[in-house]
């Protein structure tokens, strides 16, 4: 089974932290690792987090950085995509969280499509902004995810580790979670091969 490597960055929102952390220690499928990393250093998120880590010391790990970046949260992704293990990675916010048969549903595409060396597996998720990818929605709406700038969010699919560190995090506008997936599709195109993605059709994950 695929091991995916959860990468959350974190900045306050004790509340959400706890239900996100929670949502992966509610996993019917147990291939995780997750890896938070806050912001800058901040006690409570400490307390928080050593309680998880507690419970879960080989597959939780945090760490805050020394500053605050105060850039979206792409640096400390940039940060913990250095270190990634395991198969897939999966970059998103400590203030999602996903449902419990999210890697259930992943796993399954996966051994659908066990031949293949699949690059992306991208999900469907419900959205917290209004209009969000220009789409005239209210907020928590159903948001139908497409490997299409402003139609794709960090948190809305897993990339082949080593693919994902190829393709790097180097862009820090508000922009980059676009611009994260165009790199990972121009690694792999650059190879002479094409970006193998899978799309599974549910809501796996909901955005805050």
């Amino acid at each position: 089974m695929n091991k995916v490597h959860v990468i959350a960055v974190a900045y306050k929102r004790y509340g959400e932290l706890r239900v996100f952390v929670q949502s992966w220690l509610n996993q019917s499928h147990r291939n995780w690792i997750l890896t938070v990393i806050h912001d800058g250093h901040d006690d409570e998120f400490v307390q928080i987090m050593k309680y998880f880590a507690a419970l879960e010391p080989d597959k939780i790990d945090y760490q805050c950085t020394d500053i605050r970046f105060n850039d979206y949260g792409h640096s400390l992704r940039e940060i913990g995509l250095y270190s990634a293990r395991g198969d897939y990675v999966l970059l998103t916010n400590a203030d999602n969280y996903y449902i419990p048969k999210a890697l259930e549903f992943i796993n399954a595409a996966l051994l659908e499509h066990k031949s293949s060396n699949v690059d992306v597996v991208m999900f469907d998720m419900v959205h917290s902004h209004a209009n969000a990818g220009r789409r005239k929605l209210p907020a928590y709406s159903f948001f139908v995810v497409s490997y299409k700038r402003e139609l794709i969010d960090m948190g809305a699919a897993i990339v082949a580790t080593d693919l994902a560190k190829k393709a790097g995090f180097s862009d820090k506008s508000f922009a980059a979670d676009s611009t994260y997936f165009e790199s990972v599709a121009r690694k792999k195109n650059a190879g002479g091969e094409k970006l193998y993605i899978i799309k599974i059709p549910s809501v796996l994950l909901v955005h805050n």
